[in-house]
């Protein structure tokens, strides 16, 4: 019998109580008589957050390089392969100083080769991902730093935007350009035109992020989902959205039998008036329907969730499929829980630039020298 990790179909579940709980009923059904764990293939981890930002900063480096050099073709080139893995990393940035620099530079080469416009697009991708931080690489150039000024002004005159972000499952929190932009479904308006770094974390723990573009006077909508490929994405992405349909059930059925096991369950976690519910289905791989099997209740830390789910393995082990009531696709895993379709709004709470305040002298003026006027 394999366990599939719960997914929760609201970002008010508390963080990992998906694949904590999973892994406790899995503990369970581990040392019941009678039932055999099976656990599906893990991909072997890798870190995501230290290839991509070195391959990013490789990149900057390899262009600066090549810039240097006149070789344009080349920074043009590196560039691109840099902010795709910095969009890959963007999760993991602090903030947008590095893609800001890295648009500049691009700005600078697209220049250097006469493609004015393009330039002007990258450099107005720079000063809205970082709104308010000087680029280093004007001081470089008295033209170049005309250059960002005259476009700096324009940006600050352009309409702006709209960035609506849904999401899979609704309520996640979403922060953008290291601001809160509020809880999803949510529109953000006044948003500035360019790149927008944004970042959530989704209820399983996993922090997602990217890079989002702003059009004047247009609304774009950008959704948030489960990361991954393959069968596992499908099933969570249905889960997460409160749906179970034959495709989700299909990709169920390839986990099942990826771990080569006889029986499967899975299931959606959901905040109850109490705490939490877990509504979770089991049956074999290849089957036409699940069999919904007893909720559950618990409490938000999961304390109480011992005696159920032993309860729920000892159920599986007498009666095995046949512990649930057959159901019929499509369905709703978590009933009476609808999504969303009016979005909040919000309005976009980093300032365009934060003014410099002029700093003290370090040391005293020099005392002027005076001399008494004396006639020829």
């Amino acid at each position: 019998m394999a366990v599939l990790p719960f997914q929760a179909v609201s970002g008010d579940v508390p963080a990992r109580a998906g694949p904590r709980l999973a892994a406790r009923l899995a503990s369970e059904i581990h040392g019941m008589a009678g039932l055999a764990l099976a656990e599906p293939p893990v991909p072997s981890p890798t870190d995501v957050k230290t290839d991509a930002l070195a391959a990013a900063q490789a990149a900057v480096q390899e262009a600066t390089t090549a810039r240097a050099a006149r070789d344009f073709t080349r920074a043009e080139s590196a560039l691109g392969r840099a902010l795709d893995a910095y969009a890959a990393n963007a999760p993991h940035l602090q903030d947008g100083a590095e893609l800001a620099d890295t648009y500049a530079l691009r700005a600078a080469v697209r220049y250097a080769i006469g493609r004015d416009d393009e330039a002007a697009s990258a450099l107005t991708h720079a000063l809205a991902i970082a709104p308010g931080r000087p680029l280093p690489l004007a001081a470089t150039s008295p033209l170049f730093a005309h250059t960002v000024e005259r476009v700096r002004a324009a940006h600050a005159t352009q309409p702006r935007g709209v960035l609506r972000f849904e999401s899979f499952p609704q309520g996640l929190e979403v922060t953008l350009d290291g601001s809160s932009a509020g809880t999803t479904p949510v529109r953000v308006t006044q948003v500035p035109p360019g790149a927008h770094l944004w970042r959530a974390t989704l209820p399983s723990g996993e922090s997602v992020g990217g890079v989002v573009e702003a059009l004047p006077e247009r609304e774009v909508t950008f959704t948030i989902q489960p990361t991954g490929t393959g069968a596992t994405a499908a099933l969570a992405l249905a889960l997460s959205g409160n749906r179970l349909d034959t495709s989700a059930l299909q990709a169920a059925s390839t986990l099942g039998r990826e771990a080569s096991a006889d029986l499967v369950v899975f299931g959606t976690l959901s905040r109850s008036d109490t705490g939490l519910a877990l509504d979770a289905f089991v049956f074999a791989p290849g089957d036409a329907a699940p069999r919904r099997l007893p909720r559950l209740a618990m409490d938000l830390e999961l304390l109480d969730a011992g005696e159920p789910l032993r309860a729920l393995a000892a159920q599986l082990a007498s009666r095995g499929v046949e512990a649930g009531l057959t159901e019929t696709l499509p369905l709703s895993p978590t009933p009476g829980a609808s999504r969303v379709t009016r979005a909040a709004q919000s309005v976009y709470a980093v300032p365009l630039s934060n003014p410099v305040k002029p700093t003290a002298p370090t040391r005293k003026p020099v005392d002027p020298i005076r001399r008494p006027l004396v006639r020829p």
